[in-house]
């Protein structure tokens, strides 16, 4: 489960499992985040990149994908 996480002097959470609804966004009279503010956290209180498509969160497209390094890789025969 991933819990948002407001920045400071934004107003408390309606209860501690409160998650942005799709197309939610913040108050245009709350205060600017913090720069690079992750505004997720996975449920061991580490940064996450949020579910997708919700307020904050890293967009699909964005993820960067692992790659293998070739001079890794071994071929058998």
């Amino acid at each position: 489960m991933q819990k948002f996480n407001p920045p400071p002097d934004w107003p408390d959470l309606p209860t501690s499992e409160w998650r942005p609804p799709l197309g939610w966004t913040p108050d245009p009279t709350w205060p600017e985040p913090p720069a690079g503010w992750r505004f997720w956290l996975n449920r061991n209180g580490r940064h996450s990149s949020g579910p997708i498509g919700a307020y904050g969160a890293v967009d699909a497209g964005r993820l960067e994908l692992a790659t293998v390094d070739p001079a890794l890789v071994l071929m058998h025969s």
